[in-house]
């Protein structure tokens, strides 16, 4: 049976608020990843803000095919956010990139990771039976509004929203005062021991997990005590008892290193996913191509030559190593990340992003501002790469034409590159704004290209030893993690790594977000997947819009805040 018969068509509404999403969560995702160190990508958030806006126009009208394509489309803006870190990352490190810099080169990675994904989707899709967790739980949400026509969630999402957005806009956390963002902790305020009130928090907790919460907990204590009784570096960092986590190296250790760990102790699926490469001989014909042999040609082409060009023209890259990114970070990286993704729910795009720069280093580009280029085409490539071919699993269960995913998920690319090179361009534009962004992500891969440009002697003192610790932590607990009895009770590593780098408050309110969600609503109330999604997703959206907002509503009624 052709995978299209029967299938609803795409319609110009789904396409067009599938750009709108798209847009609106690249910008808002550009300012989360630089405040948290995690997003959520898109394709649900999308999924419920277009079955609530187009209800009053009759439920049943909606289709899967166009919950499909506005999934689809929102995940690739929403992911291409996660590029603001490299932005960031060189603006740590020297002078930041123009908005022309930037719009180009998310443009130029995203299309190769484009033209990466129609590989993908033949290695992992059609070749192999992956359990694709994060695919899965978005086909859920679409049977359960589509096909089960529950109108309660449009009324919860949109309901929860603008109070929480309202909530944001209202806190006294560059807001107008009139609630608060954070609770002191009694004595553990000098040590950074507040507890964030952050609906952002509160939604992300609940689709990261129980245990990953209860690792930020674990980090955000980790971090206090670290201040409490080792004062990590007084002389460097003096303001580092009420604000730990400005000494962040035991941290970028743990990261790092707990990343690494887990990579080489998934070898078995890094070893099938490189010997998948060779393996696309010889495969039967696939019935749903998501473009045909000829305009694949000329779509690859048009890819890789505009990035050849703009990398060496704008970048200062040689061509031997636009060959190695295109090649090692286009293609190899993203088979690896996107499978580990399609086994884990996870992609190891931060600990990715720093190999990249020690093979950009390798290849000649030591400096800095090159070898952070590594990291970015991580975020470029990988965003569109690795999403869409998650985006194709459920497209194809709801016989929806890959090609359709294809086209519309590239008409997002270059909005969302120029989307998210001027939000990062208004967050810089204040820079008490952005100093004051925790930015892990950032911050790692900026010191990582200090490390790779100037030695271990670019760290601060004592900062060395700091980083080697928790690097040695960072592994021993990972391969504890790995024992199977043990992994259900251990908190999460990544969620720990985190919680070693962000402020504790931030980290607490993950935790407190977590056991809200996961045990008070979930265990005890007996809430519903279904209404704590929707909850979780209208939290994050009201985090990032009402962050954009406040500033924008100080410029305008900048004379009303003293009221307030």
């Amino acid at each position: 049976m052709e995978p299209h018969l029967g299938t609803p068509p795409i319609t110009a509404r789904s396409v067009v608020m599938g750009l709108l999403f798209s847009v609106a969560l690249c910008a808002m995702n550009s300012y989360l990843t630089l405040s948290f160190g995690v997003i959520e990508e898109g394709p649900t958030i999308a999924a419920l803000f277009f079955f609530a806006l187009m209800l009053p126009f009759g439920a049943k009208r909606i289709t899967t095919t166009e919950m499909v394509i506005v999934a689809t489309m929102g995940s690739a803006g929403g992911s291409l956010g996660f590029i603001s870190n490299f932005y960031a990352a060189k603006a740590m490190t020297g002078e930041p990139y123009s908005v022309l810099d930037m719009a180009l080169f998310g443009s130029v990675s995203s299309l190769v990771g484009l033209a990466m994904a129609i590989p993908l989707r033949q290695l992992l899709i059609l070749k192999e039976d992956l359990p694709w967790p994060g695919s899965k739980a978005v086909e859920t949400v679409v049977r359960t509004l589509v096909e089960k026509g529950d109108p309660r969630q449009a009324v919860i999402l949109l309901g929860s929203f603008l109070a929480l957005c309202a909530y944001v806009v209202l806190n006294d956390e560059d807001g107008f005062a009139a609630v608060p963002s954070a609770l002191a902790l009694g004595g553990l305020a000098t040590y950074g021991g507040w507890l964030a009130l952050s609906p952002f928090a509160i939604g992300s907790a609940y689709l990261m997990g129980l245990r990953t919460g209860v690792g930020f907990l674990v980090g955000a204590v980790l971090l206090m005590a670290g201040a409490r009784w080792f004062g990590f570096s007084p002389v460097a960092h003096p303001q580092i008892t009420d604000a730990p986590q400005k000494y962040y190296w035991p941290g970028l250790g743990f990261l790092v290193a707990s990343g690494l760990t887990a990579l080489a102790l998934n070898w078995r699926t890094i070893t099938l996913a490189l010997r998948s490469m060779v393996s696309l001989r010889g495969q039967s014909e696939d019935p749903d191509p998501p473009l045909r042999p000829k305009l694949l040609l000329a779509f690859a082409t048009v890819a890789f030559v505009s990035c050849a060009l703009v990398l060496n023209l704008r970048f200062a890259l040689n061509m031997a190593l636009v060959v190695m990114l295109v090649v090692v970070a286009g293609l190899i990286q993203n088979i690896i990340a996107t499978r580990a993704a399609a086994q884990t729910n996870f992609n190891p795009a931060r600990v990715m992003g720093i190999l990249l720069q020690g093979i950009t280093a390798l290849f000649g580009g030591k400096s800095a501002a090159v070898n952070l280029t590594g990291a970015g085409f991580v975020s470029g490539s990988g965003a569109q790469a690795s999403l869409l071919t998650a985006d194709m699993v459920y497209g194809r269960v709801f016989r929806v034409p890959s090609r359709w995913q294809f086209w519309t998920q590239t008409l997002t690319v270059v909005p969302c590159a120029i989307a998210s090179a001027y939000m990062f361009d208004w967050i810089l534009s204040d820079r008490t704004r952005f100093e004051k962004l925790s930015a892990p992500v950032a911050k790692v891969w900026a010191e990582s290209a200090n490390i790779f440009d100037q030695g271990f002697e670019a760290l601060p003192a004592g900062a060395s030893n700091w980083l080697l610790g928790g690097a040695i932590f960072g592994v021993a607990y990972v391969l504890v993690e790995h024992v199977a009895p043990f992994k259900k009770w251990l908190p999460e590593s990544t969620g720990i790594g985190l919680g070693l780098v962000l402020a504790p408050a931030l980290s607490l309110g993950f935790f407190v977000g977590a056991f809200l969600t996961w045990i008070v609503l979930g265990r005890w109330l007996k809430w519903s997947d279904a209404t704590l999604t929707t909850i979780a997703v209208a939290s994050i959206v009201a985090e990032g819009i009402g962050g954009v907002l406040k500033p924008l509503l100080h410029a305008f009624l900048g004379p009303l805040a003293g009221f307030f």
